[in-house]
């Protein structure tokens, strides 16, 4: 029986996800005593933070969500809570909604941010191309058009979107200052100025960000992060360091005090320490994967791509990369939701044989003494991109191909670099991964309108898939939906447009004096608007 995304069940440990909790809401007065500061180390650098304008990926969020506030948050347990809306309300058909805009909030730079300046901010998303990020701009084509009235915003959309609220809480929904960013451009992404509990600091290229407390705060989401009043912490700083093993090194010796990406060898050694708390979640979205760039050769051949497929091991991956820690993902829905299709993982089993029999079939012949297949005097090479701390199980993977005749090659990429690289279309097999909490957010992964930017690395020119999207993210009816990505999976599988990898378990250590912090219902992004020292 598949978990239900939707009831915290999601194999995460409840007990561990209680006490923090538990923690967030009821520690004592004297512990959570303004002051103190602490430091965060992730894996990479973000490219920009201001969400308007940010490509999107996670570490970016990341550190968005301590400057940006959204309309509405999402907890564990799937519940929406206020934010910037106080309350809201959807049309029937999911095509007008209204947002009820909490009075006295301003930016950091004092401008008030009321009904108007999220007008302003859908606004922009609806008028903008060149300057709109990664994840405000998969809901453009959706506006139609956006009013206000007295502290109402009442938005309406070209289609119906049931999933707007889930949408909306995530980090990369921030609402920005649209009058500073029409001021300073793209610099707004490097000097953001937002309205939550923290304000920027510095950036220091290649080590760190530092922001620091916000002591006018007052309108904090009391439900989401136990208090709506000024952060408790005086500083918060994310370091930037791609090493997993140097990265653990700075928590053991109280360089830091919460770390993303425990290393999964140390999982187990860090869980008997007593110092240290150690949290597992299965992040929802889409598993860690390589796409097929079906664009260029060789990947643009279905007999090629399915053949990969099978070519690839995913338990050993899962043993040798990732201690057993993982489990296989067998397509592109995380097997955390409810409209997961477990018949996906029959499809494609391992089997190398059969990626021998189908390289043939599509031309691909191992010459005599030769150990890459060719065609015509063309040489069957595929190069693999790697977001460096990342996507680990690449090496593994290009082995496995080799073992069928492939010249395969990693390319290693970071940050900035690996957002370019995938938009460019020049490779083979991109790795990817994506955090969501709805299903509908799988458009942003698999449209078409996403080619040449992040994420987006398949290409495929069929537009059945574009039709497929968008009717099942307007679908208001549950079981239709249902039924609906259940055939998209399928779809993509069968056009064999990836190669799915594993389930991404998050692994994240934190010192035991630190408390209070709240993670959102991804499981992977923390608010430290509550987060204190004891």
């Amino acid at each position: 029986m598949m978990p239900d995304f939707r009831s915290l069940s999601r194999r995460v440990s409840v007990a561990a996800w209680l006490a923090l909790f538990v923690l967030s809401l009821t520690a004592t007065a004297w512990a959570q005593s303004p002051g103190g500061a602490i430091v965060f180390a992730g894996n990479q650098e973000p490219a920009s933070i201001d969400p308007t304008l940010m490509s999107g990926n996670v570490n970016e969020r990341q550190v968005a969500a301590q400057l940006f506030d959204t309309l509405v948050y999402i907890d564990q347990s799937q519940t929406v809570h206020p934010g910037l809306a106080t309350s809201w309300i959807a049309s029937d058909d999911k095509t007008v909604w209204t947002f009820d805009i909490a009075s006295g909030v301003t930016f950091h730079n004092g401008d008030p941010l009321d009904a108007e300046a999220v007008a302003a901010q859908f606004e922009f998303v609806r008028t903008n191309e060149d300057r709109l990020g990664g994840t405000w701009s998969r809901v453009k084509s959706a506006i139609e058009s956006v009013a206000v009235d007295g502290d109402r915003v009442v938005l309406t959309l070209t289609r119906p979107l049931p999933d707007l609220l889930i949408d909306l809480a995530d980090p990369g929904f921030g609402i920005s200052n649209i009058a500073y960013i029409e001021s300073a451009g793209t610099a707004a992404g490097f000097e953001p100025i937002g309205s939550g509990p923290f304000k920027f600091g510095e950036w220091v290229t290649g080590s760190h960000i530092t922001l620091v407390r916000n002591p006018d705060y007052a309108w904090g989401s009391a439900t989401m992060f136990g208090t709506a009043g000024p952060a408790y912490l005086d500083e918060l700083t994310f370091r930037f360091i791609p090493e997993a093993q140097t990265r653990l090194a700075t928590l053991e010796t109280g360089e830091t005090d919460f770390i993303d990406l425990v290393p999964f060898a140390d999982v187990q050694r860090m869980i008997d320490d007593t110092r240290f708390t150690i949290t597992r979640f299965l992040l929802p979205g889409m598993p860690q994967m390589n796409y097929m760039n079906t664009r260029m050769t060789p990947t643009d051949d279905l007999r090629v791509r399915q053949a990969i497929n099978h070519a690839v091991d995913k338990q050993t991956i899962v043993d040798v990369v990732y201690f057993g820690l993982v489990e296989p993902a067998y397509g592109p829905l995380s097997a955390a939701f409810p409209e997961y299709d477990p018949s996906l993982e029959a499809m494609y089993p391992f089997d190398p044989e059969r990626a021998v029999e189908l390289l043939e079939d599509a031309g691909w012949i191992l010459e005599a003494r030769s150990t890459v297949r060719t065609r015509n005097g063309e040489t069957l090479s595929v190069t693999l991109v790697e977001n460096q701390s990342w996507n680990d199980w690449v090496y593994v993977m290009q082995a496995f191909l080799q073992d069928v005749g492939f010249d395969a090659r990693v390319l290693t990429t970071q940050g900035p670099s690996n957002t370019a690289a995938i938009a460019s279309g020049e490779h083979a097999l991109p790795s990817m991964g994506d955090v969501f909490a709805s299903v509908t957010q799988m458009t942003r992964d698999w449209h078409s309108e996403g080619y040449g930017t992040f994420p987006s690395g398949h290409f495929w020119d069929e537009p059945e898939l574009d039709e497929m999207l968008r009717t099942a993210e307007s679908e208001t009816d549950l079981e239709r939906r249902t039924e609906m990505y259940v055939e998209i999976q399928r779809y993509i599988m069968e056009n064999a447009l990836m190669i799915p990898i594993f389930e991404l378990y998050f692994y994240a250590g934190h010192s035991n004096d630190l408390s209070g912090f709240v993670v959102d219902g991804t499981g992977f992004y923390k608010y430290f608007a509550g987060a204190y020292l004891e």
